[in-house]
């Protein structure tokens, strides 16, 4: 009986259907998606300032959450007040630092960092990199993405 279902034309599509539904139930990876990287979920970490390469021992970051930023820029630790917009514009304000004495390149490259951050007024997050822009859209500061921050309201 199931050799004469089979040969005939229905139990053929029912056999064909069977066996699609098998490899297409093989063929689907559970491959859960790549978090996507933002702004405020994103440890970053200084790539170029002012369009060359940053090579210190211990490299700037930078992190933010909802209205705050933190990180080290090249000598000191900072932090300050941020904003942004999903459509580029950023601002900070109130940054601050402790005070460590810093000699020879990190010097340099903190106040480089300071100066580039206190220009930014753009924001671009492309890929792994965040890119901080002054008014002409020049590229003041790249990061690239490290890690994602943890969240602390969970």
């Amino acid at each position: 009986m199931l050799k004469a279902f089979f040969s005939s034309l229905a139990g053929q599509l029912v056999g064909v259907l069977v066996l699609l539904s098998i490899i297409s139930a093989c063929s689907f990876d559970a491959k859960e998606p790549a978090p996507s990287i933002t702004l405020a979920n994103t440890s970053w970490v200084l790539k170029t300032l002012d369009g060359k390469p940053v090579t210190t021992d211990r490299l700037p970051t930078i992190q933010f959450d909802d209205t705050r930023m933190n990180g080290y820029s090249g000598c000191n630790q900072f932090f300050g007040n941020y904003t942004s917009s999903n459509d580029g514009i950023f601002t900070t304000s109130a940054v601050g630092a402790t005070k460590m004495a810093c000699l020879d390149d990190k010097n340099a490259v903190e106040q480089q960092f300071f100066a580039q951050l206190e220009k930014a007024n753009k924001y671009s997050v492309t890929r792994e990199q965040l890119h901080l822009l002054d008014n002409g859209r020049n590229i003041l500061m790249v990061f690239n993405a490290e890690k994602p921050v943890p969240d602390k309201t969970k």
